[in-house]
């Protein structure tokens, strides 16, 4: 760096004093150095995390910016990892990074799915003692499947990080919010994939967040019902995916818009979500409740995707109308081998029901 600045000081455009670019017209450059502190952290800081650091490596100016780099993402490609690294280097290569690191964080992901090894709970502790501070926006914690789940200490959501959080994902892990919690008065986003956490825990912490705009559940297994409270005035996105012991949703959110489910477990009795636009639905054998069903419960339907396996029950003929509905894609796939061949001409069903349509997709695969 140093025999580089000597090479470019006999710059006349690096001096600014050179007569000749002035009387050219020719506007002078400032070199990078030149430029103030906080606007070199902030092109710093919208690098990608890869290549800040390696800029880092090369200028002290850009070193130090590192050193207090806001958006920090950990996953194998960023940190420079072979597919068959080992846990422990990818442990040693964040612990080194955090322990060195200097100011307060926005973003905090750490990518540990897929890489060798469990060390242990205590890096993760160290780590989100480090990156929960106020100011964090968004957390993912993204860990490999083990016997022993990680609890995440909730602990370390103090007021300062609840009211500056808008986004946490939460992956493999264990979570017991309390109603000691306190209100996360920030937080938009929620993701709990393969977390254990009850229907008492997840109330605790809905109730907590009145913000929440999205919430998406996947293979939360002690999960047996959920019930979205009027309060949560900006939820307008809810996707549900593989909860065996989810039986009933009740949602009285007034701006809840968007729903998907995947799964063979729901009862459409027990659903009450009447605001829905854009529903998406995978479950097996789903056909024949879909159409007796959805036209009452879900009136305003605009979107409707429904894809379903193994069906042995025809479309069935009703006066029930989808008044609304615009946009319809229906997947059946045959799966398994049933007694009877599946009449998939009863689908006309869905078109005799719907007034409004505009486009149909129909995949019909065996």
């Amino acid at each position: 760096m140093a025999s580089t600045t000597g090479k470019r000081k006999g710059s006349a455009s690096e001096q600014g004093g050179g007569d000749g670019d002035s009387q050219s017209g020719k506007a002078t450059r400032s070199s990078i150095p030149d430029l103030p502190e906080d606007i070199l952290f902030r092109i710093h800081s919208l690098l990608p995390m890869r290549e800040a650091a390696r800029t880092a490596c090369i200028s002290p100016t850009f070193f130090h910016s590192w050193r207090c780099h806001s958006n920090l993402i950990f996953t194998k490609d960023t940190i420079g990892l072979k597919r068959s690294a080992r846990g422990e280097n990818f442990d040693d290569k964040i612990d080194r990074i955090l322990r060195n690191h200097s100011g307060r964080l926005k973003t905090f992901n750490i990518d540990y799915y897929g890489t060798r090894g469990f060390t242990g709970t205590s890096y993760f502790d160290r780590w989100l003692q480090i990156a929960l501070k106020p100011g964090i926006e968004e957390l993912t914690l993204v860990l490999s499947e083990t016997k022993r789940k990680y609890n995440f200490p909730c602990s370390l959501l103090s007021d300062g990080v609840r009211n500056s959080l808008r986004y946490l994902r939460l992956q493999f892990c264990a979570f017991h919010p309390t109603v000691e919690l306190g209100p996360l008065r920030s937080l938009k986003s929620l993701y709990l994939w393969r977390v254990s956490i009850t229907w008492n825990e997840l109330e605790c912490l809905i109730l907590n967040s009145l913000t929440l705009e999205l919430l998406d559940l996947i293979s939360c297994p002690q999960i047996e019902c959920l019930k979205l409270p009027c309060a949560l005035q900006r939820l307008s996105a809810l996707s549900v995916l593989a909860c065996e012991r989810l039986k009933v949703i009740e949602s009285k959110a007034p701006n809840l818009s968007s729903l998907y489910l995947c799964g063979n477990w729901l009862d459409f009795s027990l659903v009450e979500t009447l605001p829905i636009k854009e529903l998406e639905l995978q479950q097996t054998n789903l056909i024949r409740d879909a159409r007796a069903k959805l036209p009452s419960l879900m009136p305003n339907i605009e979107t409707l995707a429904i894809q379903s396996s193994r069906e042995v029950v025809d479309a069935p003929m009703l006066p029930t109308k989808f008044l609304h509905l615009k946009h319809l894609t229906i997947t059946v796939r045959s799966g398994a081998i049933v007694s009877r061949a599946y009449d998939y001409f009863s689908l006309v069903s869905f078109l005799d029901a719907s007034p409004s349509l505009e486009t149909l997709m129909l995949d019909v695969r065996r």
